[in-house]
């Protein structure tokens, strides 16, 4: 642990920001003027795309609730209410034609009309199945919408010549580019050193108070990172 970054804030790069900063960077391959489409842009990841988009100078659009519309555009983006505005059609009046990437961390049916969201040239990444859970458990009919609708748009990107379905998954990263973490991580530790990226730690507290940390996830768990300190 480098002795000059609080150790909360950098156990807080390693999900939310590692998996932003490979979307971006590794699979979606962002250049500088690009339009990306963040979907979930007020949660953890969101946010941390958005943080990382932004320094990589990429036009930015996000959808979240209403209530969150400030904390989007605090951050860069372009807020786009969910509940209340069609996001494609909205999508579309912003940009003319489409954006560049699309960040669907979500996945099932609103894959799909992500996917129409997409400029030709356009990339859609998939690295969530969100849809799949309800009230913190399975929900097998969004299971097997999600995979319906997974399947529906991977063939429409397999046989569309101009724009592409791609798909984030750290388990096949780590068998094959396993030397990613690393250079990943301390290029994430540089941009903390300077700082760039503002990881945020809602709650820290002792080891032995774990099962208070657990009860705490249900509330605290999508204002940032509860940590654990020794």
């Amino acid at each position: 642990m480098p002795e000059d970054l609080d150790p909360a804030e950098v156990v807080s790069l390693v999900f939310p920001y590692m998996t932003a900063y490979q979307l971006l960077h590794r699979t979606a391959q962002a250049k500088p003027g690009e339009s990306v489409l963040v979907h979930g842009a007020a949660g953890r990841v969101g946010a941390a795309i958005l943080e990382l988009g932004a320094l990589a100078r990429l036009r930015l659009y996000g959808t979240a609730a209403g209530r969150d519309r400030a904390a989007v555009e605090r951050l860069g983006a372009v807020a786009i209410d969910y509940q209340n505005e069609d996001f494609l059609a909205r999508v579309r009046g912003l940009t003319g034609d489409g954006v560049d990437i699309a960040l669907d961390g979500i996945g099932g049916p609103l894959s799909l009309r992500s996917f129409r969201a997409l400029r030709p040239g356009g990339r859609l990444v998939v690295f969530g199945r969100y849809a799949t859970i309800a009230q913190g458990r399975k929900n097998w009919p969004g299971v097997i919408a999600w995979y319906a609708a997974t399947g529906s748009v991977a063939l429409w990107g397999w046989l569309s010549p101009r724009r592409k379905v791609l798909s984030y998954r750290i388990q096949k990263l780590r068998i094959h580019h396993q030397d990613w973490f690393r250079a990943d991580f301390f290029a994430l530790l540089e941009l903390l050193r300077r700082g760039e990226i503002h990881p945020v730690v809602a709650e820290r507290l002792p080891l032995s108070d774990v099962r208070r940390a657990h009860e705490l996830l249900g509330s605290t768990a999508a204002k940032g990172k509860i940590v654990l300190v020794p």
